[in-house]
């Protein structure tokens, strides 16, 4: 038994010298590596092929979509339909909350990638009431009917708008 087990490491070891065998199967890069190459290049060859225009896109995508999901909890769960500071604030923590959840399960944590996310995040929040003018009908099912028809009527279509929130002390809080 114990001269099997010394036949097959004599087998793996000529096996491994042998001059022809000129790579390895690395199990966390999951790709064949040359014996003869460094790991600095194969990171580097590795991070390389994962930048694209796509990703770019994908990104996006991604920051539109957490702040289309942050609205639609706010709308129909919490039931927040005033546009105060209060709304804003559940806005913008819980699109926190799915960019960096759904940035991490799509490995989309680069800074470049990061920014897009921004973008995303941005160009909905100063232009997504446009998209309730072109598609009203799918909006209300994602949102409430409700909460598409003030957005209609107080917004124009083609429009940009700035949430301006201003904040006023309370007077009757200093007089007392």
């Amino acid at each position: 038994m114990a001269n099997l087990d010394l036949n097959d490491f004599k087998m793996r070891v000529k096996r491994i010298q042998d001059p022809r065998n000129n790579a390895y199967f690395d199990q966390e890069l999951g790709m064949h590596v040359p014996k003869h190459t460094t790991p600095a290049e194969i990171q580097k060859a590795v991070k390389s092929q994962r930048f694209s225009v796509m990703r770019l896109v994908v990104s996006l995508m991604v920051g539109v979509a957490a702040v289309m999901a942050a609205q639609a909890i706010r709308l129909r769960y919490l039931e927040m339909t005033d546009a105060g500071i209060g709304s804003l604030f559940t806005d913008l923590l819980l699109t926190t909350f799915f960019v960096l959840l759904v940035s991490a399960l799509i490995r989309h944590r680069r800074p470049m990638l990061r920014l897009c996310q921004i973008g995303g995040v941005a160009a909905m929040f100063v232009a997504g009431h446009n998209l309730m003018w072109f598609y009203p009908d799918q909006l209300a099912v994602i949102y409430t009917p409700e909460h598409v028809a003030s957005v209609q009527a107080e917004t124009e279509p083609m429009t940009i708008v700035l949430p301006a929130f201003t904040a006023q002390p309370q007077t009757d809080l200093l007089d007392t």
